[in-house]
C-alpha cells in the first residue's frame, strides 16, 4: 500500500521552514515546494538567503529583493506567489526603528559606528534576522502559507540558537567588554568566550583609547533601550517555530557523511522538542533507462570498440553511484523508523540544472504529487517518497 504525499504532509500549514546545510539544494526545494503551494490555489511567499539571482531567473522574477516580487504562473485558476530576498541589515534597522524609546533614539542608533559594524556581520545574525523577517511576515497576516529557505546550518543548535546568542552577545554586560578589551580578553574562560569578545573587537578595531570608552557608553545606553523588545521577539520567534501550523524540512543527500550529519540534526531537534515532517533527499540519481533490460552486447553490437568500453564504464560508474545513494537512503530509512518517524522524500536529480519555471515544476511534481512506496508510521499525517529514486 503506497503512503501519502508531501502535499498531504504539509496540508494546512502555514510556515515550512527548510534547513540543512549549505549546498544540498534547500533554495531549490524551497522554491518548488512554494510553487506547488501556489499551483494548489493558495496564496504563497518564499524568502530566500541565497544572495545568488538563481532563484529569481528559475521563477521569471529577476532582482528579487527584500520587497515581495510577484511570480507570473503559467496556471489558469492557481494561487499568487511572491519571492523575497532577505535583507539582514534592513530587517535589524526595522527592528531598531520599532523598539526604541523614540525616533530620535532610533535614528542615533542607526548612525552610531559600533551599531553599522555590528549590524551587518555580527556572526549568527543571519539566522536571527531570517527568523526575525518570517515573524514580521506572519505579524502583517501575508500570504497562507511562508516558506523559508534558512541559512546554512550544521546543526540544530547552530540554526535555533541564533536569537538567544545574538541577544546575549549584544545585551550591556556583554557590550561593557569593549570598554577593556585587554583585561576581559584575558579573563575570558573559553574558547568560544575569547572568539564571541574577539569578533566584537574585531569590528569595532577603529576605534580606539577614549574614543572606544565614550563609543561603548553611548552603545551601551542606545541599545538598553531596545534590548528587552529583542528579547521578547526571540521568545515569540521560538513559539512560531514550535506553532502546530509550522513544519520543518531537512534536505539531505544521497551519502552515507551527509546522512550521519542529518540524523545528528533531526536528533538534536528532537531534543528541544521540534519534530522534522520531512527529511528531502536531495539529488538522487535517476534510474537506468529501459533499453538497460537489454544486455550491453545487444544494445551495442554495432557500435566501435571504443564506444563499446567507454559506455560500459560509464554504465558501471552510475551503477556504483546508485548503491552508494540507495545504501545511504536504506540507512536513513533504517534509522528514523518507529512512530515518531519524519517521511523520507527521495527527490530524483533532474537532467540540467534548474534555470526556468519548467524545471521547478518539475521538482514540485516529484515533491507533492507521487505518494511513498509504502506506509511509515509517525504520529500525524505524513508524506511519502518521490518519483524514481532508487
Amino acid at each position: 500500500m503506497s503512503g501519502p504525499t508531501l502535499r498531504d504532509v504539509l496540508s494546512g500549514k502555514r510556515l515550512i521552514v527548510l534547513v540543512g546545510e549549505g549546498g544540498v539544494g534547500k533554495t531549490s526545494t524551497a522554491a518548488a515546494i512554494a510553487y506547488a503551494s501556489a499551483r494548489m490555489g493558495s496564496s504563497v511567499g518564499v524568502l530566500t538567503v541565497d544572495p545568488a539571482p538563481r532563484l529569481g531567473d528559475a521563477l521569471g522574477a529577476r532582482d528579487i529583493g527584500a520587497a515581495p516580487r510577484a511570480v507570473e504562473l503559467p496556471e489558469a485558476g492557481a494561487g499568487s506567489l511572491v519571492a523575497m530576498r532577505l535583507d539582514s541589515k534592513r530587517t535589524f534597522d526595522r527592528m531598531v526603528e520599532r523598539y526604541a524609546p523614540s525616533p530620535q533614539a532610533a535614528r542615533a542608533l542607526l548612525r552610531h559606528p559600533i551599531y553599522e559594524a555590528i549590524s551587518g556581520s555580527l556572526g549568527g545574525s543571519e539566522h536571527y534576522m531570517a527568523f526575525q523577517r518570517l515573524h514580521e511576515l506572519v505579524e502583517a497576516g501575508g500570504p497562507d502559507v511562508l516558506v523559508v529557505d534558512t541559512p546554512p546550518a550544521t546543526d540544530a543548535a547552530e540554526l535555533l540558537s541564533a536569537p538567544a546568542r545574538l541577544t546575549g552577545l549584544l545585551d550591556t554586560g556583554a557590550l561593557s567588554i569593549l570598554a577593556e578589551p585587554a583585561r576581559i580578553l584575558a579573563r575570558a574562560g573559553g574558547a568560544l568566550a575569547r572568539a564571541s569578545i574577539s569578533v566584537l573587537l574585531a569590528l569595532v578595531e577603529r576605534i580606539t583609547g577614549d574614543a572606544l570608552q565614550k563609543s561603548v557608553g553611548e552603545f551601551v545606553r542606545l541599545f538598553g533601550d531596545i534590548l528587552g523588545g529583542l528579547e521578547n521577539r526571540a521568545r515569540e520567534i521560538d513559539a512560531v517555530l514550535r506553532a502546530p501550523q509550522t513544519a520543518f524540512v531537512l534536505v539531505v543527500r544521497p551519502r552515507a557523511q551527509d546522512v550521519a550529519r542529518a540524523l545528528a540534526f533531526h536528533r538534536a531537534l528532537a531534543d528541544i522538542g521540534i519534530e522534522v515532517a520531512a527529511i528531502v533527499v536531495n539529488r538522487m540519481t535517476p534510474p537506468p533507462p529501459a533499453d538497460r533490460l537489454r544486455s550491453r552486447a545487444e544494445r551495442l553490437a554495432d557500435a566501435p570498440a571504443p564506444v563499446r568500453g567507454a559506455v560500459a564504464a560509464m554504465e558501471r560508474e552510475m551503477d556504483a553511484l546508485r548503491l552508494i545513494e540507495s545504501q545511504a537512503l536504506a540507512r536513513l530509512r533504517s534509522a528514523l523508523a518507529g512512530t515518531a518517524a519524519p517521511i523520507i522524500v527521495p527527490l530524483r536529480a533532474l537532467e540540467v540544472d534548474v534555470a526556468t519555471l519548467a524545471d521547478i515544476g518539475a521538482l514540485a511534481d516529484q515533491l507533492m504529487v507521487t505518494p511513498a512506496p509504502g506506509p511509515q508510521a509517525r504520529r500525524s499525517p505524513s508524506a511519502g517518497s518521490a518519483a524514481g529514486g532508487e
